[in-house]
């Protein structure tokens, strides 16, 4: 199974995935009304993850010093499960797709869900992504892409707490459809994808909004939600 894609179908399925991941926070969002305020949190992770990416041209060995390796892992290197995720493993290309895409879905995540949420999402998504390609599919690789993808379709969980409508409903499909559809073409990011939603759903379910009982009022999140 790849962690890097192979181009075509699986670029047009990851692309719809974070279209529709960021309408869906955008759609929450604009029920909550808290469009105002940019997310700092959001900016610290950019530039978590950008300037070991960044400085990786000028520091090559930063790569492997950082990058999941699972023979390194199983003698003890554990730490690259999390490390992976601040080195790029797709050259100039790669690494500007994944840090495009962090700076356009973490801005609406993390005013969805806030600092500390966002925090946990972003890192359980790549501690379950690197085990699985550790573990399950064996591979050598780093990127933010699979912690991305799955705080990106967390925004799909959300579903469970808050009674969708008709669009919210659609995009969650998309989303839901679109990651089963990558395992199936063999891309370990449609587990990202899956993973985060099932994430988002165990986050609004075990720590849900305070002074909201939306599975009875049927409302959409207010601004005191999250």
């Amino acid at each position: 199974m790849t962690t890097s894609g192979t181009g075509g179908l699986d670029a047009v399925l990851i692309v719809a995935v974070v279209v529709a991941s960021v309408a869906l926070m955008l759609t929450w969002l604009k029920d909550r009304r808290i469009f105002g305020d940019f997310p700092l949190s959001a900016a610290v992770l950019w530039l978590v993850v950008a300037v070991p990416s960044i400085l990786q041209a000028l520091m090559p060995g930063l790569l492997d010093m950082f990058r999941r390796d699972p023979a390194s892992i199983r003698d003890g290197q554990w730490w690259r499960i999390l490390t992976s995720v601040l080195v790029q493993d797709g050259g100039v290309a790669g690494t500007v797709t994944n840090l495009v895409t962090l700076a356009v879905v973490a801005p609406p995540a993390f005013r969805l869900w806030g600092a500390a949420r966002g925090w946990a999402l972003f890192l359980l998504g790549q501690l379950l992504f690197g085990l699985l390609t550790t573990a399950v599919f064996p591979s050598t690789g780093a990127g933010n892409s699979g912690a991305t993808l799955a705080l990106a379709a967390a925004a799909a969980g959300i579903g469970v707490l808050v009674r969708p409508r008709m669009p919210e409903i659609v995009l969650t499909a998309v989303i839901v459809v679109g990651g089963a559809t990558l395992v199936t073409v063999d891309d370990a990011h449609g587990f990202s994808v899956l993973s985060g939603a099932l994430l988002g759903a165990a986050l609004v379910t075990l720590f849900p909004p305070h002074s909201m009982d939306a599975r009875r009022a049927g409302e959409s999140l207010r601004p005191s939600a999250l």
